[in-house]
């Protein structure tokens, strides 16, 4: 699963950990904890075992997919469902608009001065326009 990275870095940092260190603290290995900073990506137990370390949640250490999203607030952008192929059955999912509004798992598109509520969890792509 996506781990929040930056704030990783920021804890050991502020610990004044080396990788070493958070490694041993967590009881992960050394690569492991070299993986997750380089790809930003960790197993359920690592994630465990990191929140156990700076003894917070793993909630807190996941990264959140709404911070990049409410970057995209106000722009126009084409979001891909990926509900159906287009190419095989005809039908295309996309639908092409501004968001306007981001509420928890929901968004608001405004697609032709008209608004379209998305639960983000449905979403496969957003594309910038």
């Amino acid at each position: 699963m996506k781990v929040n990275v930056g704030l990783i870095l920021q804890l050991r940092n502020d610990k004044a950990w080396s990788q070493d260190e958070l490694a041993m603290a967590a009881g992960l290995n050394l690569r492991t904890i070299q993986r997750i900073e380089k790809e930003a990506t960790a197993s359920l137990q690592s994630l465990k075992a990191l929140a156990s370390a700076f003894d917070m949640s793993i909630h807190d250490l996941k990264h959140e997919e709404t911070e990049m999203i409410n970057e995209l607030l106000g722009k126009d952008v084409v979001i891909v469902m990926g509900i159906s192929d287009s190419k095989l059955s005809g039908f295309d999912d996309s639908l092409k608009g501004q968001i306007t509004e981001i509420d928890g798992s929901w968004m608001k598109l405004t697609v032709k001065n008209k608004p379209v509520y998305i639960n983000i969890t449905m979403i496969k792509r957003i594309i910038p326009q």
